[in-house]
C-alpha cells in the first residue's frame, strides 16, 4: 500500500478546510486490525481482508452498516471522512487521520467586543473587516480570512466578509482495543410465520489467556415478545457466563412470536461488549409469503446480477406492490417481470420476480447491502464485491464510416483532452480517465459529429459512428508553392481539385497578382479552360501555364489561383514564380590578326557582348600569351554588361541592334622574339558567364637585324672552311 507522508495529509486537511462545510480533525494515529474507533455515534472497526490482507474500515451507525471500503483512498461516509495512512502488515497498524463534518452551531455579524459562549469556548470579537475578522477564543487569538475557513480545537469558523458561522463538532472520541473474545450467530435475518417459536445459537470464544466473566442479556424486543438466552446444555436462562482460557461456549437466544404480529421486527443481545441483532420479518398465514433463496452473492464491479424472488398469495389481496428501500450509491436495483421493470403486480396465487442488481465498475471492496419491500414485507441480500475497477481508466473503441458504409480514414477524434486520428479503417482508440466527456469527430467535407458519452472506470466501450458528407465541399492541392521560369520561357504549376460533397459541381478558375505583361492560362487535356466541371467523389488536375514577357526582370513574383465553386466556396493557392535569366557573354575580335615588329607593340580591337536576358556583373579579362610577352587590357574590368533589347507589351519581340562594348587589348612583342606567328587567347569572366576569343600576331624583324644576321652566316661559314683545310694538311 502506498504511504501517505505527512506533506500530503496536511494538503488533504488544509484543502478540506478551505471549502464552504469545514471538517475537523478528531482523531490523528494508529489503529490495530480487530480494533474499533468510536466517533460520537458512529464505529469504525477495523478488520482485514481474508484472501489479501488488506486493511479495511466498517462503519456502523448504530447497529447499521453504512460503509464498508478499502483503505486505500479517503473514505466519506455521512459526518465521518477517513484519510487513510501507511499500513504496516507485520505490527497489524494502519495509521488513520478521521475528520468530523461539524453541525452549525450559529450565525453573527462580528463586530469589535461583541463575546458569546459555545460549549466552555469563550469567544471575543477583537476586530473584523471585509478581509478578516480576528477572534479571541479562551485567550487564544486567531484570524479567519474572507471566504476561508480556520479551526480551532472543536470549533470551526467560516467568514464570508460579513457573516461569521460556528460550527462546534459536539463528538467524543474513543478507542476500543481489541478483544480476547468473540461472538457469532449464524442468522442476522429471518422469515417467520406468526406464532412461530425461533431458537438462534450463538457462541462465545474466548481467545485470550484470561478467564472472562461476561454479562449475557436480551437488550430490546417487541413489547409483546417473548425472547430469552438460555445455557445449550441445561436449558436454563442465563445472564452471566464464564469462559475459561482458550475456551467456548454454546447459547441460544430464543424468541417467541405471538399469533397476532406481523411486519419486521428487532431483537437485539449482548454479551459482554458486543452486540448482536437479529431482524424478523413476520408474515401472517393468511397474507403473503415473500421467498428470497439467494441471500448473498459475489460478484465483481460492474457486474449485473439477478435474484429471484418468489411471491405467494394465502389471502385475498391481489395487488403486490414492490419498492427498493435501500442500496449503496449510484448502484441500480430494480424488479422485472417478463423483461419488464415493473413496481406493482396483479397476484393470483404465485409471481416469480427478478431482482436486478446492477453494481457500478467503481465499486468500493466489501459487504453491501440491498433492502426492498413486498407489500411492507422487507428483505435484504447482500452482495460482496471482490475485485473493482476503481481508478482504472476507460478505454474507447470507435468505428467511423460514412453514409455509404465505407470506412473514414484520418478523421479527428476528441474526448475530452485526449485527440487521436483514425486509421485507413476508421478506427481509433483512447484512454481516457472515468467520467462525462464530449465526443467530438471531424473529417474535411463532413458535417461535424458530436455527443456527450458516459465512460466508467476500467469500461471498455465501442461505438459505431457515422459522419455525413456535406452537399458541397471541395479541397485543393498544390505541387509544391514554387515555380521556376526562364525569362523568355514557360512555366508550368498542376493542381488538383478534390470534390469531396454528395453533389456535383463546378468550379471557376482565376490567378490574382500577375504582373502586367504576364500571361496565365488553365488547360485540361491541352485546352484553355476558365471553368472546369467535378462529379463528386472525384478529382480532376489542372495545369496552369505562366509566361512572362522577354523584358521581365528576374526576381520572385507572388501570385494567387483562386479556385471557386458555384456553392460559393472559395480555396486559394499561393504560388512563387522565380524568374531566373538567361546568362551568355559573346567575345569576337574587330582585328583577328596584327603584325607587330619583334621590340614593338600593336593593338587589337575586342567586342564583348551579352546575348542572354539578364545582365552580367563584373567582367573581368585574362590573357595567355607566349612567355615574356606584355599584353594588356583596357579597360582591364567591365561593371556591368546589359542584355540585348527587346520590344515590350505583349507584341511580338522584335530584335533591335545590341548594346556592345569594345576594349583593346595592347600586345608588346620582346626584341628577342624570332619572326613567326603566334596566338594570344583572351577571356572575359563575370559572376554570371565567361567567354573566351584568340588573336593572331605575326612577328617580323627590322632590315638591320636581317643584315647582322647575314653576316654571321658568312663569318660562321669562313670559319668551318679554314679548320677543314687544316685539319686535312695534317
Amino acid at each position: 500500500m502506498k504511504k501517505l507522508s505527512t506533506v500530503m495529509l496536511l494538503f488533504l486537511l488544509l484543502s478540506s478546510i478551505a471549502q464552504a462545510q469545514p471538517w475537523i480533525e478528531v482523531f490523528q494515529g494508529k489503529v490495530k486490525i480487530g480494533e474499533t474507533l468510536i466517533v460520537g455515534k458512529y464505529q469504525i472497526k477495523i478488520t482485514q481482508e481474508k484472501e489479501t490482507l488488506m486493511p479495511y474500515a466498517i462503519i456502523y451507525k448504530g447497529n447499521e452498516i453504512i460503509k464498508v471500503a478499502g483503505l486505500n483512498d479517503t473514505i466519506e461516509a455521512e459526518k465521518i471522512r477517513i484519510i487513510p495512512g501507511s499500513f504496516n502488515p507485520e505490527s497489524e497498524e494502519v495509521f488513520l487521520v478521521v475528520q468530523y463534518e461539524p453541525s452549525l452551531f450559529n450565525e453573527i455579524k462580528p463586530k469589535a467586543g461583541l463575546s458569546f459562549s459555545v460549549n466552555g469556548y469563550s469567544i471575543k470579537i477583537l476586530n473584523s473587516s471585509e478581509e478578516s475578522a480576528e477572534l479571541s477564543i479562551n485567550g487564544a487569538e486567531i484570524i479567519v480570512k474572507s471566504n476561508t475557513s480556520r479551526v480551532y480545537d472543536k470549533l470551526a469558523f467560516v467568514y464570508n466578509g460579513e457573516i461569521l458561522r460556528v460550527y462546534y463538532a459536539d463528538v467524543s472520541v474513543k478507542l476500543e482495543e481489541k478483544r480476547d473474545y468473540e461472538i457469532y450467530y449464524p442468522f442476522e435475518s429471518l422469515n417467520v410465520k406468526a406464532g412461530e417459536e425461533i431458537r438462534i445459537p450463538i457462541s462465545i470464544i474466548n481467545n485470550g489467556n484470561d478467564e472472562l466473566q461476561l454479562p449475557v442479556q436480551v437488550t430490546s424486543k417487541p413489547p409483546s415478545w417473548d425472547a430469552k438466552i438460555i445455557d445449550g446444555q441445561s436449558g436454563y436462562d442465563v445472564s452471566e457466563i464464564i469462559l475459561r482460557p482458550k475456551s467456548s461456549a454454546q447459547l441460544f437466544l430464543d424468541v417467541k412470536i405471538p399469533e397476532d404480529s406481523e411486519g419486521i421486527e428487532t431483537v437485539t443481545f449482548a454479551v459482554g461488549e458486543e452486540i448482536g441483532a437479529v431482524k424478523i420479518s413476520v408474515t401472517k398465514e393468511s397474507g403473503m409469503e415473500v421467498k428470497v433463496p439467494i441471500l448473498g452473492v459475489e460478484a465483481e464491479a460492474g457486474d449485473t446480477l439477478k435474484l429471484p424472488v418468489e411471491i405467494i398469495n394465502k389471502g385475498k389481496e391481489k395487488e403486490v406492490t414492490l419498492e427498493v428501500k435501500g442500496k449503496p450509491q449510484n448502484w441500480n436495483v430494480y424488479f422485472m417481470l417478463n423483461g419488464q421493470r415493473v413496481r406493482s403486480a396483479l397476484l393470483d396465487k404465485q409471481l416469480s420476480f427478478t431482482l436486478v442488481i446492477e453494481t457500478p465498475r467503481n465499486a468500493d471492496l466489501g459487504m453491501h447491502s440491498i433492502a426492498f419491500s413486498v407489500n411492507g414485507i422487507e428483505k435484504r441480500v447482500s452482495v460482496f464485491i471482490y475485485r473493482t475497477h476503481k481508478g482504472e481508466p476507460a478505454k474507447l473503441i470507435l468505428t467511423v464510416k460514412d453514409e455509404d458504409g465505407n470506412f473514414v480514414g484520418k478523421a479527428e477524434v476528441t474526448v475530452g483532452n485526449e485527440t487521436a486520428f483514425t486509421d485507413s479503417y476508421g478506427k481509433v482508440e483512447l484512454e481516457v480517465k472515468s467520467g462525462k466527456y464530449l465526443l467530438v469527430i471531424e473529417k474535411e467535407g463532413y458535417e461535424k459529429f458530436e455527443k456527450i458519452i458516459k465512460l466508467e472506470d476500467g469500461e471498455e466501450k465501442s461505438l459505431d459512428v457515422t459522419l455525413v458528407k456535406l452537399p458541397y465541399y471541395f479541397t485543393v492541392e498544390g505541387q509544391g508553392d514554387i515555380v521556376q521560369v526562364k525569362t523568355g520561357g514557360i512555366g508550368t504549376y498542376t493542381f488538383t481539385i478534390n470534390n469531396l460533397g454528395k453533389n456535383d459541381d463546378t468550379y471557376s478558375l482565376s490567378c490574382l497578382g500577375i504582373p502586367e505583361e504576364w500571361s496565365a492560362e488553365f488547360y485540361m487535356n491541352e485546352i484553355p479552360i476558365k471553368n472546369v466541371q467535378v462529379d463528386a467523389g472525384k478529382s480532376k488536375d489542372v495545369l496552369l501555364r505562366i509566361i512572362p514577357p522577354f523584358n521581365a526582370q528576374p526576381g520572385n513574383y507572388n501570385i494567387t489561383i483562386s479556385i471557386k465553386s458555384s456553392s460559393g466556396i472559395e480555396r486559394t493557392l499561393s504560388l512563387m514564380v522565380k524568374l531566373v535569366g538567361e546568362y551568355r557573354i559573346e567575345l569576337y575580335p574587330q582585328t583577328p590578326m596584327i603584325s607587330v615588329k619583334a621590340g614593338s607593340e600593336g593593338r587589337a580591337v575586342v567586342n564583348l557582348q551579352n546575348s542572354g536576358t539578364a545582365p552580367i556583373t563584373n567582367v573581368k579579362f585574362e590573357v595567355s600569351a607566349p612567355q615574356g610577352w606584355d599584353v594588356k587590357v583596357v579597360p582591364s574590368s567591365i561593371p556591368e554588361l546589359k542584355p540585348m533589347v527587346f520590344g515590350g507589351g505583349n507584341v511580338k519581340a522584335i530584335a533591335v541592334p545590341s548594346q556592345h562594348t569594345s576594349v583593346q587589348v595592347i600586345v608588346k612583342v620582346p626584341k628577342t622574339t624570332p619572326a613567326g606567328t603566334y596566338q594570344i587567347t583572351i577571356t572575359a569572366k563575370g559572376d554570371q558567364a565567361q567567354a573566351s576569343t584568340q588573336i593572331t600576331v605575326r612577328v617580323t624583324q627590322s632590315s638591320k637585324s636581317a643584315y647582322l644576321g647575314i653576316l654571321i652566316l658568312l663569318l660562321t661559314f669562313g670559319a668551318v672552311i679554314w679548320m677543314m683545310r687544316r685539319v686535312g694538311r695534317r
